[in-house]
């Protein structure tokens, strides 16, 4: 049975375009995928970079040529292993996506900086879903279309202005929300909250489901941008005893106000209101 990714090669080819397979480097297609081709048909992205070391390991892009191709359907049968994703060219010329990828590569400041797995297909389906279709020129840069799985299903994207794009500061598929890293925050506050105030959430249970609950709340601490540990322990332990019982504090914040200045003031006042008789 043809699948969307056979005809969205198709599609591609038929269209004038080169197909490309954007492969992790732990894959065992890796070696028979590059070994059947010429060094002008793929290329690493970690080479002739600062993380040069880890080329061997590291992404490749790989022209696709025949779309029956052993490896490649191999791959195509078995997405759930996370191997990368498919794109589209208007040429054979692979420098452009290389160096549009090699420019975003590294995030973070200096001495600190980290990888960008953008040849994750679960990081490329998250920055595309949280980023407005005309920010995605600057993100897919000379990629026509592109073909991943996302969850359970194959997903295609296409470009509306594939070119050249300058890596703009900062870069906005890095506030992507990480689906994964809520999960684990989630259940750690669950857990901190059951060992260090259980009779509260306890008390919570009674009319609330503490999941929805914290749901709610972290969603508060998003939107004022309280990310800190700090922040976010004060924040859910308060709404806790807020709901269980019955404190009050005046968490809005104030016209202007930054979201240090927020925080501060809310903590002062329930200082204060603690050393009221």
């Amino acid at each position: 049975m043809e699948t969307l990714p056979d005809r969205w090669m198709a599609q591609q080819q038929q269209a004038g375009r080169r197909v490309c397979l954007i492969l992790d480097g732990n894959g065992d297609a890796r070696q028979p995928l590059m070994a059947a081709r010429t060094l002008s048909q793929y290329a690493s992205f970690y080479s002739d970079t600062a993380v040069a070391e880890l080329a061997s390991v590291g992404p490749v892009i790989v022209l696709l040529e025949q779309l029956d191709e052993p490896a490649l359907v191999d791959l195509l049968r078995q997405p759930d292993l996370n191997w990368g994703w498919l794109g589209s060219l208007p040429d054979d010329d692979l420098a452009c996506v290389v160096r549009h990828w090699r420019e975003r590569l590294l995030v973070g400041p200096d001495g600190s900086r980290v990888l960008y797995r953008f040849d994750d297909n679960r990081t490329l389906a998250r920055a595309l879903a949280h980023l407005p279709n005309e920010r995605w020129p600057q993100y897919l840069g000379p990629l026509i279309s592109v073909c991943y799985w996302h969850e359970d299903r194959w997903c295609q994207a296409h470009n509306p202005a594939p070119g050249d794009y300058p890596l703009p500061v900062p870069a906005p598929w890095l506030d992507t929300p990480n689906a994964r890293a809520a999960a684990i925050l989630h259940a750690n506050i669950l857990r901190f909250l059951l060992t260090a105030h259980s009779e509260n959430l306890a008390a919570l249970v009674e009319f609330q489901d503490p999941r929805i609950w914290l749901k709610q709340v972290l969603e508060q601490a998003r939107a004022w941008q309280w990310h800190g540990v700090q922040q976010l322990e004060f924040l859910v332990v308060h709404r806790l005893m807020e709901a269980t019982q019955g404190s009050v504090i005046q968490w809005q914040p104030l016209r202007g106000e930054t979201p240090i200045d927020h925080f501060e003031r809310t903590v002062e006042q329930w200082r204060k209101s603690g050393e009221q008789p």
